[in-house]
């Protein structure tokens, strides 16, 4: 049982990795139900349930960011931040 708390850290770890907010929330969703999963087989009810609720709340972002378009904002002239990927507003 303990691989899959380990496996649930690694996709935290994951989502901490990542720029893409697509991504991001993917990963945390995934970690969100490993974490039930987790909470479930050991009988952890914290654990089980704030991560029901994380995973609620994970999953309908990670619904809401796939389903925006995807920006691409080229390099400034004038140096600062390079090529940036950005999700519409709207």
């Amino acid at each position: 049982m303990d691989s899959l708390g380990f496996l649930a850290y690694a996709f935290v770890l994951l989502s901490a990795s990542t720029n893409d907010i697509r991504w991001l929330r993917a990963a945390l969703f995934g970690s969100n139900l490993l974490f039930v999963a987790y909470g479930f087989a050991l009988e952890l009810m914290p654990i089980l349930l704030f991560n029901l609720l994380l995973g609620c709340i994970n999953g309908y972002q990670a619904y809401r960011a796939w389903r925006r378009p995807l920006i691409i904002l080229p390099p400034k002239a004038e140096g600062g931040v390079g090529t940036a990927l950005m999700t519409s507003t709207s």
